[in-house]
């Protein structure tokens, strides 16, 4: 049985305006050129997990200006039932500034997307179960009631907490209840400097890895990914005791004993410089494939059955190498959704290890 992914996802309208740096405080500036494309985080790594052959739906919210947005969700192979249209509230809307390096700037206007409330969360869950996953970022009110809704129902839950609250941990956000946490360096710093006794390891190569292995202990996360940008990404797995049938996919995942946290690192996809567009959407697209890699790894695993859905880290080393490959052709691309790939593009960019 193919594991579901529902996505709690924040849906905007992109305005997105090329510049040739991103503007300074009291700077006006001419755009070169000017977008209008679908976006939204959760937006984003649901066509991601769907153009990767995820099982997709996605629960959020728009205004009518937004039903463009829903039908480029559906075509994608999201399943869009679970989108409310409401009369009297606008759809999320981004100024994203893109410079002549590809690097952005992002102005948030949250509209539609903070009306989803904690009804709509255990509405959302009736038709999901044990084993299933739950996608989310920050972009959206309802998280933590859709997440502790997802964990009452047995689901899988993978967290991407960006944008990062500075009150992540005073306001008892429910880390604890979480699988795997997603976070670029950034968002791993911000957390760590909330909870107490962390180690920040300045100067420190093994800083990150390090300070993820704290985290997974003070919570009981499975695997936290740290993506890194230019250099790659970070993964972190417990090999749980109770994987006698775990088969290694790479080279990293190996040789570790019982309940140990394994360290997995990626280096970033060969992209040359000068094909860099726009990275507003490699992240996202980073964690779609990666969830749904790790969905479709589960189906095929032979300790994954009934209640139990093993996370080993070969799935996650080899859904780590696939969102790499994924979202390095993402960065090559202008726009949000446009920019996505389908599975077959990331499968041949895999096998080349060059992109044409």
């Amino acid at each position: 049985m193919q594991r579901k992914i529902v996505s709690l996802a924040s849906i905007n309208i992109d305005e997105v305006y090329h510049v040739p740096h991103i503007v300074k405080p009291g700077e006006t500036l001419s755009s070169m050129h000017r977008q209008q494309n679908a976006g939204g985080k959760g937006a984003n790594a649901s066509v991601a997990a769907a153009r990767a052959g995820g099982n997709v739906s996605i629960v959020g919210k728009i205004g009518k200006d937004g039903l463009w947005v829903r039908d480029l969700l559906a075509s994608s192979g999201a399943n869009t039932d679970q989108i409310t249209v409401l009369d009297d509230t606008a759809t999320g809307h981004a100024i994203i500034q893109v410079d002549k390096n590809g690097e952005n700037s992002i102005v948030l206007f949250p509209g539609a997307n903070y009306q989803i409330n904690e009804e709509d969360a255990r509405k959302a869950f009736a038709q999901y179960g044990t084993g299933d996953w739950l996608l989310l970022t920050n972009e959206t009110t309802g998280v933590d009631e859709a997440i502790r809704q997802a964990r009452s129902c047995g689901m899988q839950i993978l967290w991407n907490p960006a944008p990062m609250p500075a009150n992540m941990i005073s306001a008892n956000r429910p880390v604890d209840l979480v699988d795997i946490l997603v976070v670029n360096e950034t968002e791993l710093l911000h957390l760590a400097q909330q909870l107490d006794d962390i180690d920040l390891y300045e100067g420190n190569d093994e800083r990150y890895a390090k300070i993820a292995q704290q985290i997974m202990g003070l919570f009981g996360t499975r695997a936290i990914i740290v993506t890194l940008g230019s250099e790659g990404s970070v993964g972190l797995v417990r090999r749980a005791s109770t994987n006698p049938h775990e088969v290694h996919v790479g080279s990293q995942a190996k040789d570790c004993n019982k309940d140990e946290v394994v360290v997995i690192r990626m280096e970033c996809a060969p992209i040359k410089k000068e094909q860099i567009k726009d990275t507003t959407a490699a992240g996202d697209t980073w964690v779609g494939y990666f969830a749904a890699e790790l969905a479709r790894l589960q189906n095929g695993s032979p300790e994954s059955v009934g209640s139990l859905a093993s996370v080993t880290p070969a799935m996650v080393e080899h859904a780590m190498a696939l969102a790499t490959y994924a979202s390095g052709i993402t960065v090559t691309r202008s726009g949000a959704f446009p920019s996505i790939p389908v599975r077959h593009e990331v499968e041949a960019f895999f096998k080349r290890k060059e992109l044409l």
